[in-house]
């Protein structure tokens, strides 16, 4: 009964923390700015890509935040991701693999969809 309630317990604390984590993660990556304009929900879709492997694509308006959060803000998450959790889907080089694909699809969904480009 007691393990019942630690795995309980412990159940709780992952879920918390996965919804915390990717928002927390950007902004503490050690540039503050860049968590700036990235929502809870679109750090968990990276999180869930990244980490677990889920095959979704993010949405375009994640994808947007992304991007305009920038690459190195992108590498950062990564390394920080690295230093508090293990890859759950295969090895460290595929958790890179992973973040530079979301990465690449991202650019092309972001330039694809670029406001700006509509204002010219």
């Amino acid at each position: 009964m007691a393990t019942l309630k630690n795995l309980s317990a412990l159940m709780i604390l992952l879920v918390v923390n996965m919804a915390m984590l990717p928002r927390a993660t950007f902004a503490i990556g050690g540039n503050p700015a860049c968590a700036k304009g990235m929502t809870a929900n679109c750090g968990s879709q990276l999180f869930q890509i990244i980490v677990f492997a889920r095959t979704f694509a993010p949405t375009n308006e994640c994808c947007r935040e992304l991007v305009t959060a920038g690459k190195d803000c992108q590498n950062q998450y990564v390394k920080l991701i690295l230093s508090t959790h293990r890859p759950i889907k295969g090895t460290i080089s595929d958790l890179y693999k992973r973040s530079n694909e979301t990465w690449n699809k991202c650019v092309a969904a972001a330039n694809y969809v670029s406001p700006t480009e509509l204002t010219h």
